[in-house]
């Protein structure tokens, strides 16, 4: 498992390619559970009042692609919105 350390909105984040994200807390690292929590069914992250995607979370920290480009989106191989793993994720240009 490759994890890759992050720093989203002063949130210190451990990603891993599995699709397993941790939180840095006071004195230890916690999990974020990956449970559908949005309308849709994908697992969105809360970090400082601001939503993220845990796939693009991922894609981020492995791609290096900015969190605030809109002219992408992520699709999962197997259509499971809660498989995060990076091999499951396919990045897919928006059609302006």
């Amino acid at each position: 498992m490759i994890g890759i350390s992050k720093n989203i909105d002063g949130t210190e984040l451990k990603v891993f390619n599995n699709g397993t994200i941790k939180r840095k807390m006071t004195y230890d690292w916690k999990e974020i559970k990956n449970s559908a929590n949005q309308s849709k069914g994908y697992n969105v992250i809360l970090i400082n009042k601001k939503q993220y995607m845990r796939s693009k979370i991922i894609i981020n920290a492995f791609l290096k692609i900015p969190l605030d480009d809109k002219s992408i989106y992520i699709c999962h191989k197997d259509n499971d919105k809660l498989n995060c793993s990076f091999k499951n994720l396919e990045i897919k240009k928006k059609m302006m």
